[in-house]
């Protein structure tokens, strides 16, 4: 029973070894996979910096670029931390393994050596033929044969436990040295990233001290791209505050004919995505979404959260959402989108379906909003517009052509709301 149990814990342990790996081996590879798309990332925004510092004088654009590229090379950094981590885990798993199995190979070793030593000192008596015509009757002869067959099957199994287990052991010692392996060069590109690093913060600092020489004059760059921005934040909340307001008087007549009429008003039944399984069964009522159709779009645009395609393609996104110093200066930005540089004259596009609320002009650039049930999105800094008032738009339709801003650059600022909040663009997009 001894042995058939050490054989029962080495077979699970096997299959449990072969089941760590596998997992280990799965998240190993997913850390991979996202630190390629962070370097990709980072060679896209190292393009664009090139592209800008063409223009020799310093710029807003380029040191947002090199703070994001400085989060990236952070994130390159923490990667590496991970997998170092997973490494070390792995390297402690397998260090333990290979104790038990050394462990497991000598008492086997033991078990075996006493059953040679037994059957060398009693050989005489185990001489098959006189142990089977020394018994008393004939069923007495067979079982006699029968243990005879039985102990030799017991010596054989002993001998292929030990040979089985030096594998399993030789097998995990294997395994150990490529961790070893793969945690010294893990390690020694974790080095050459944060070499980088500080390449990247000397030629950030750099450049802080380049763009202080031109602070006033930035100064007045952002003052009119804030103007502008205040000007573009109070045109869509005017246009979203029409869409409601039209809503409310539409679903009033709705109420009141229904009345006249002696019939209930239909109720706009929430409808499922086509992009989710499921969606939850109650929904609060919200005057936008005033037909079925209008709701499934909604709904369809919540539930791609985080999946909506780019607006324009070859996008490197310049300025982020919300509130931000401009660091080395005393100059603050708030931003209600983000600003996506792109090439110049690239088409842009809608990110989902829905319908174009408006087409207008803000401060010299063409301006589309797309109203998609209670949620807009706003294309600003257009050079020329395809879609006018009215018109149904799909997903990835080109409404228009990026424009340029103060440096030259091609640029568009890309906006969302769910009704009269603004919301951070980022989170509702496509990781690259």
């Amino acid at each position: 029973m001894g042995v058939k149990r050490s054989i029962y814990l080495a077979l699970m342990g096997f299959m449990l070894f072969g089941f760590s790996v596998a997992s280990n081996a799965q998240t190993k590879e997913e850390l991979e996979k996202r630190r390629r798309e962070i370097q990709q990332e980072i060679a896209s925004l190292q393009k664009a910096q090139s592209d800008i510092s063409k223009d020799k004088k310093a710029s807003l654009s380029e040191l947002k670029l090199l703070e994001r590229k400085l989060r990236s090379r952070y994130a390159v950094i923490d990667n590496l931390n991970d997998e170092v981590r997973l490494i070390d885990n792995t390297i402690f798993s397998n260090n333990r393994e290979i104790y038990r199995l050394q462990k497991q190979l000598d008492t086997l070793k033991q078990q075996y050596a006493r059953t040679i030593e037994y059957a060398y000192k009693n050989r005489s008596s185990y001489d098959m033929l006189n142990f089977i015509f020394t018994a008393t009757s004939f069923n007495d002869a067979v079982k006699r044969a029968t243990y005879l067959k039985s102990y030799r099957k017991y010596r054989h199994e002993q001998v292929d436990n030990i040979n089985r287990t030096q594998k399993e052991m030789s097998d995990r010692i294997n395994l150990l040295t490529q961790n070893k392996q793969e945690k010294s060069k893990v390690i020694e590109e974790q080095h050459q990233q944060k070499e980088l690093l500080e390449s990247e913060k000397n030629e950030k600092n750099q450049f802080v001290t380049k763009l202080k020489a031109r602070e006033k004059e930035i100064e007045k760059e952002v003052a009119a791209k804030r103007k502008v921005e205040r000007s573009l934040q109070n045109s869509i909340a005017a246009i979203i505050k029409r869409e409601i307001e039209a809503a409310k008087r539409k679903a009033e007549d709705d109420a009141r004919k229904a009345a006249a009429s002696n019939v209930a008003a239909p109720a706009a039944k929430p409808a499922a995505s086509s992009s989710t399984a499921s969606v939850a069964p109650i929904r609060k009522t919200n005057v936008l979404e005033n037909t079925p159709e209008v709701t499934k779009v909604s709904v369809g645009f919540e539930n791609n959260r985080g999946n909506l395609p780019w607006p324009v393609d070859k996008a490197t996104i310049t300025s982020s959402f919300g509130r931000q110093r401009i660091e080395g200066t005393k100059i603050e930005e708030d931003n209600g989108g983000i600003t996506i540089q792109t090439v110049s004259g690239s088409a842009v596009k809608a990110v989902f379906e829905g319908v174009v609320t408006t087409v207008y002009d803000v401060a010299g650039s063409q301006t589309v909003t797309i109203k998609h049930g209670k949620y807009f999105t706003t294309y600003f800094n257009m050079s020329s517009v395809n879609v006018s008032k009215g018109s149904k738009v799909s997903m990835g339709e080109v409404i228009g052509r990026a424009g340029e801003n103060f440096d030259g650059e091609g640029e568009i600022v890309f906006m969302v709301n769910e009704e009269l909040r603004f919301v951070n663009p980022e989170l509702w997009l496509k990781r690259k």
